[in-house]
């Protein structure tokens, strides 16, 4: 029975409560993490060497880790410490996993997911200015690769909250990607008033289009060709880690992969316009969760597109789960909500569906789904999230707070 608390812990862990009030939503994680942290098994055992080496074995999948502020003196829901965070870079190296760039898990990925095992990305949203004063330095020193999604408008002014175009180019010749995170980082789903469904996407598209010709400009030996064309590719972070379908077509169309911010490990047949990244941040960041999370691989599911924007009229959705052929128990697998567990009904020897019992809150909600990784030693899981977008009820949108 142990697993199946280590299971339930793990789909906690990252769990993000919905709640519109930030700060009754960081209570009440906070409040899930204390108590379930006793059961967490001792940090993993793994050899010792540098965060760039070779690994052991094959694997099937890649850590995509994400983090936005590293500082201590920056809102803890977007921000980790530099000391934390000099502690995962430690983790990531003393228990031998690789770190590579995005770019060559993405390829790897893409050619059926013949990556090292333990391979990992580091990546940094929104370009902030104390990525460069805390976190570089330390990558820099280890020779670790990096992405950094950055929205170009603000980057164009002069700023001590953000990065500098001189900055970027030198973390660039020093191991980073500088990849797009639109120009204005503006919610992408929300349309303006009086806006046409044909405008809307018109303007999210040039929104991509305009931060790809800044970044070409300011960065040209860092500029991405087509991911058809080459190990280089077209990397994009969705502003908020929200996109509904209509989103993921226009990606498709600029020839762009694009991440999320729902948890998991990312594995070959993954959403590549919709790929997961482990956030880290806030109690996130916890040493002895990450560590654990660094070890997951991906749920092995068949890739079913689902668009994470609900209608008006389905605020309980299905989720329903192909399962590859192979090793896997599904009566081992655990699925959350926002309220805690969920039913899992099994339809047929490779399907199963999970649900909520009660409307999802409004706004972003997930559910998490994790499951032991047979004969592994020390123990890992697979995980899989499932983003949710629930607008008001009258389909007006939540304020961001």
């Amino acid at each position: 029975m142990e697993f199946y608390r280590k299971n339930a812990l793990l789909t906690a862990l990252a769990l993000k409560v919905p709640f519109r009030d930030r700060s009754i939503r960081i209570k009440i994680s906070s409040l899930l993490f204390c108590c379930l942290l006793q059961l967490v098994p001792p940090a993993l055992k793994g050899e010792t060497g540098p965060g760039t080496g070779t690994g052991t074995g094959t694997g099937t999948g890649a850590v995509i880790l994400q983090y936005h502020h590293v500082s201590a003196e920056t809102p803890a829901v977007t921000s980790i410490s530099p000391e934390k965070f000099k502690a995962h870079i430690e983790t990531i190296i003393t228990q031998g996993y690789q770190v590579m760039p995005l770019t060559t898990i993405v390829d790897g990925l893409r050619k059926g997911g013949n990556l090292p095992d333990k391979a990992v990305a580091i990546t940094f949203d929104d370009a902030y200015k104390n990525i460069f004063t805390h976190a570089f330095p330390i990558l820099k020193k280890y020779r670790l690769p990096f992405t950094v999604f950055v929205a170009t408008n603000y980057i164009a002014e002069p700023s001590t909250q953000f990065l500098s175009w001189d900055e970027l180019r030198e973390m660039s010749i020093n191991g980073a990607f500088i990849a797009n995170h639109t120009a204005s980082h503006s919610h992408l789903l929300r349309r303006q008033q009086s806006e046409t469904q044909s405008q809307w996407l018109n303007r999210v598209e040039q929104e991509i289009l305009t931060a790809e010709k800044a970044l070409h400009k300011n960065i040209p030996e860092n500029t991405p060709k087509n991911i058809n064309s080459g190990p280089v590719q077209k990397l994009l972070a969705y502003p908020y880690g929200e996109y509904d379908t209509n989103i993921q077509r226009i990606i498709k169309k600029l020839g762009y992969v694009a991440f999320g911010q729902q948890s998991g490990a990312a594995g070959s047949n993954s959403d590549f316009s919709a790929m997961p990244r482990f956030p880290l941040s806030g109690i996130y960041s916890d040493h002895e969760s990450f560590a654990i999370k660094l070890n997951t691989l991906p749920l092995p599911i068949k890739n079913q597109p689902r668009d994470p924007l609900l209608r008006t009229d389905n605020p309980m959705p299905r989720l329903v789960m192909s399962f590859e052929d192979g090793d896997v128990n599904l009566s081992n697998l655990r699925c959350f909500g926002p309220e805690g567990a969920l039913e899992i009904q099994t339809l047929d020897k490779h399907r199963v569906s999970t649900r909520v019992t009660t409307p999802l809150p409004i706004g972003r909600s997930r559910y998490n789904c994790t499951m032991p990784v047979p004969g592994a030693d020390p123990e890992r899981f697979y995980w899989f999230s499932q983003l949710w977008i629930r607008t008001n009820i009258d389909g007006s949108w939540y304020p961001e707070l």
